[in-house]
């Protein structure tokens, strides 16, 4: 019974994102079509448990191969929270102007992935939160600037998850359980990534998507590709 009311809560969370966010994965994703058209990477950003949305993006089948997440190693919930470091996790990732970086961060409180897109908007590139505003306005911001992740970025995609993540709620328990800022932030980065080849395919540009290694042909697509991008993706090597 549990486990019926959970996967209809994801399918609920899903048609909401459709009916609420579809506009702005659109802007999002002809963003990101026009940067790598122009040669740009596209950066991911997630700490905690967030990290997994920006991995599951990169060196991924079906999907743009010119993606890179920064930092993939799962962070700490306490170095989540130091301000400061900002500039110290872009220089992993080589951030450049115009370039589109997705930040990930479901609560979008904590003071270093407000303070990795405060730096990618210095150094010119285009911020999008990855986070949900109902968690984000029911706690206390804490970073020192006093605004949250939605409110410092140039785009915002909102999750829809609420406050505590959680989506379900048992009258046994006094707290909600089923987890659903992964898979709503993963559907609304892969929505925006599969406008972002949209709009290539309708100006004209070749999409540079990755395929399955496992499919004939695809190690032959695969190292191609590779070797266009190895110089500002080296796990392509």
């Amino acid at each position: 019974m549990s486990a019926e009311q959970y996967l209809n809560g994801l399918s609920s969370l899903l048609r909401e994102l459709q009916e609420t966010q579809l506009e702005t994965v659109r802007t999002v994703g002809a963003a990101v079509g026009r940067s790598v058209a122009d040669g740009g990477i596209v950066h991911l950003f997630g700490a905690g448990h967030s990290h997994m949305a920006a991995e599951e993006v990169f060196v991924r089948a079906g999907t743009l191969t010119t993606t890179r997440a920064i930092w993939p190693e799962q962070i700490t919930d306490k170095i989540e929270r130091v301000e400061g470091l900002g500039p110290s996790v872009l220089k992993m990732g080589d951030v450049r102007p115009g370039e589109i970086l997705f930040v990930i961060s479901n609560s979008g409180i904590n003071p270093m992935p407000i303070d990795v897109a405060l730096e990618a908007k210095q150094r010119g590139a285009v911020t999008v939160a990855v986070s949900s505003r109902q968690h984000s306005l029911a706690a206390p911001c804490r970073h020192s600037g006093g605004k949250r992740l939605f409110e410092v970025c140039d785009h915002f995609l909102d999750t829809r998850v609420p406050a505590g993540d959680a989506i379900l709620q048992l009258p046994e328990l006094p707290y909600p359980i089923g987890p659903a800022s992964t898979i709503a932030s993963v559907a609304l980065i892969q929505a925006a990534m599969a406008e972002a080849v949209a709009w290539m395919v309708g100006h004209g540009y070749e999409p540079p998507v990755r395929i399955s290694r496992n499919m004939p042909g695809g190690d032959a697509h695969n190292d191609a590709l590779g070797q266009r991008y190895r110089s500002r993706i080296p796990e392509l090597g």
